[in-house]
C-alpha cells in the first residue's frame, strides 16, 4: 500500500556519497515532503545528484564524521518531523507506513527505529547487532543534535517510543564491504574516540585497557547473544573488542605525548 507525502523532512549528512546518495533518497522519496542534504565539502558529484533529486543542499565544513552536520540539517528543514539517514542507509519498504501512524500523534516527540546492519555483505538476526536502535525519527522543534563526537544521537524533549523490531520497517545499513574497509574506518573513528576521552579527562589505565574492550566484546557476544551466529557473530564481537582496544591505546598514546617524554627516555612510560 502506498503512502501519501508525510510532513517529514529527510535529512542526510554526507561527504563524497555520489555512489550511494541517489538510492538513499529514492528509498524514502515517495512519502517524505522535503529532502535536505548536508554536504561536508564533497569534491565528487554528490551536490549535483542531491539537487537533481530536488533536495536542498546545505554546505558545512568537513569534520570526518556526520554528527557535526546534523543540527544544520534540522535547522534547514521546514517540516514538523525529521527522518535522518546516512547515504549508505535505506528506508525499509514499510517504514513510510509506520511513520504515517507516528506523525499523526500529538503525544509523541520521537521514535527509535531498528537498524539492520549489513557488514561484509551479510546480515544475521542473531549477530548481536540487531536491532541496532537509532533515534532517527523525531519532531524538529523538540530536538537538538550535538555534534561534538561521533555516534552520539539527538536530544529529544518529550515522549519517545520504540518501533516494532521488524526488518520491513528498519533502516537498512550497508556499512563495510570488507574487514579491510572496516579497519580503515576504525582507524579514523578511534582517533576521534581517543580525542573525546582525552578532552573529558578520562584517565588512561591498565584497568581500562583490559576492561573496556572486554566488556564491549561480552556485550555483543554474550549479553546480546552474538554467539548464535557462529563465526559471523564472533567476528563482529572481536572487531568491537579491537575498536575499543585501539581507542584506549590511542588515549594512552596521547597521555605519553602530553608528558613530553624525550625519545631516548630510559624510564618506563606509565599507562
Amino acid at each position: 500500500m502506498g503512502v501519501d507525502a508525510l510532513p517529514i523532512t529527510l535529512c542526510i549528512s554526507t561527504r563524497n556519497a555520489a555512489e550511494h546518495l541517489e538510492s538513499c533518497i529514492a528509498s524514502a522519496r515517495p512519502w517524505v515532503s522535503e529532502i535536505v542534504v548536508v554536504d561536508m565539502e564533497s569534491d565528487d558529484t554528490t551536490c549535483e545528484i542531491a539537487r537533481a533529486a530536488g533536495a536542498t543542499v546545505v554546505a558545512v565544513p568537513a569534520a570526518g564524521w556526520a554528527e557535526p552536520g546534523r543540527q544544520s540539517g534540522i535547522q534547514a528543514a521546514s517540516q514538523p518531523w525529521i527522518l535522518v539517514l546516512d547515504a549508505d542507509e535505506r528506508a525499509g519498504p514499510e517504514l513510510g507506513e509506520l511513520a504515517a501512524g507516528y506523525v499523526k500523534r500529538d503525544d509523541l516527540a520521537g521514535v527509535w527505529l531498528p537498524r539492520q546492519n549489513f557488514q561484509f555483505g551479510w546480515w544475521l538476526r542473531g549477530s548481536g547487532i540487531w536491532p541496532d536502535w537509532q533515534l532517527r525519527l523525531f519532531r524538529r522543534q523538540a530536538t537538538t543534535w550535538p555534534g561534538d563526537r561521533t555516534h552520539v544521537g539527538p536530544q529529544v524533549s518529550g515522549s519517545v517510543e520504540r518501533a516494532p523490531a521488524r526488518t520491513e520497517n528498519a533502516i537498512i545499513h550497508h556499512s563495510f564491504s570488507s574487514i579491510s574497509a572496516w579497519v580503515t574506518a576504525a582507524n579514523r573513528y578511534t582517533d576521534l574516540e581517543a580525542e573525546h576521552l582525552s578532552d573529558s579527562s578520562r584517565p588512561a589505565s591498565v584497568t581500562r585497557l583490559v576492561t573496556v574492550p572486554t566488556m564491549r566484546f561480552a556485550e555483543l557476544y554474550f549479553v546480546k547473544r552474538g554467539y548464535r551466529s557462529g563465526r559471523y557473530g564472533l567476528t563482529v564481537a572481536l572487531l568491537s573488542f579491537c575498536y575499543w582496544l585501539l581507542a584506549e591505546l590511542k588515549l594512552w598514546e596521547r597521555r605519553l605525548r602530553a608528558e613530553s617524554l624525550p625519545r631516548d627516555a630510559v624510564r618506563q612510560p606509565r599507562i
